[in-house]
């Protein structure tokens, strides 16, 4: 409704970047020396930077953020503690919202030349490259159309992707998820699990997974109940998984349409639920 800018900047190796953490908090890390060094058996390295793999890299990279936001002038979006909002006063003369994903950090703004200013300050302080406007975050399309004031969520490249990758994108295309009435069952698992059917299965419901938790809420239920059987599916429940596909193929290009409402109006969330079957 405010028609922001909006822009992303991308960190280079992000979690070196990151200070230490305190010792006292997995403050203090030590690693082996790597293979090919002429080190005694008893000898380790202790970890000066946060790398990629230590489990606490992504707790320094966070804090350290926070900490830098924080001295902007910047306060956490309610009970999200990765969105960061800065008011407009002082250095920035308009309101400042900032989205940090790991290395990737979304920006936005009604004011082009405050963004600017802001992401100046932001990659004097952290290694990484401006994006620009904003095409793609976090393996999604945004696909803006200012006039109309639409912001289109999809992952249609990535759903092209997994179609072709397990050869449904030349299949017809279905109008529902899963076949209406068929409630799937483990007395449809079989004793002995066929390996290439299990690796299929596995593979289609781990790919289903990112786009559900994504822009595809209509896959949600599907995903679900597919979920309940990867460790022992059978020929009906792969069956269900490749309807899924055929559900897709037709709606690929579907995703998640914000608009404005119009002038002092505002979208309303509205939802229902079915109880039956509840857990």
């Amino acid at each position: 409704a405010n028609d922001m800018e909006l822009h992303a900047c991308d960190l280079a190796q992000a979690f070196i970047q990151a200070d230490r953490l305190p010792e006292g908090i997995n403050g203090r890390v030590f690693i082996r020396p790597p293979v090919g060094y002429n080190e005694d058996d008893d000898t380790v390295y202790e970890v000066k930077r946060p790398l990629y793999g230590i489990p606490s890299s992504a707790r320094a990279l966070h804090l350290t953020l926070a900490k830098w936001f924080k001295e902007q002038g910047f306060t956490t979006a309610g009970f999200e503690d990765s969105v960061w909002v800065r008011e407009a006063g002082g250095q920035y003369a308009h309101q400042l919202i900032v989205s940090a994903h790991i290395d990737d950090t979304l920006m936005a703004c009604q004011s082009l030349d405050t963004l600017q200013q802001f992401k100046t300050a932001f990659l004097s302080r952290f290694d990484g490259t401006d994006e620009g406007e904003v095409t793609s975050y976090l393996g999604c399309e945004l696909i803006r159309d200012r006039q109309k004031r639409t912001i289109l969520f999809r992952q249609a490249i990535y759903a092209q992707k997994i179609l072709q990758l397990y050869g449904a994108w030349d299949k017809p295309s279905v109008k529902t998820p899963l076949e209406p009435g068929v409630r799937l069952s483990k007395v449809d698992c079989p004793d002995v699990v066929d390996p290439a059917l299990h690796r299929r299965y596995r593979g289609i419901t781990g790919h289903l997974s990112f786009l559900v938790t994504m822009t595809r809420c209509d896959l949600a239920f599907a995903y679900a109940e597919l979920s309940k059987f990867v460790q022992c599916p059978g020929a009906v429940h792969l069956r269900a998984a490749e309807r899924v596909l055929q559900y897709l193929r037709g709606t690929y290009q579907d995703g998640i349409l914000y608009s404005d409402p119009g002038e002092g109006k505002r979208n309303k969330l509205r939802g229902w639920v079915d109880s039956d079957y509840a857990s």
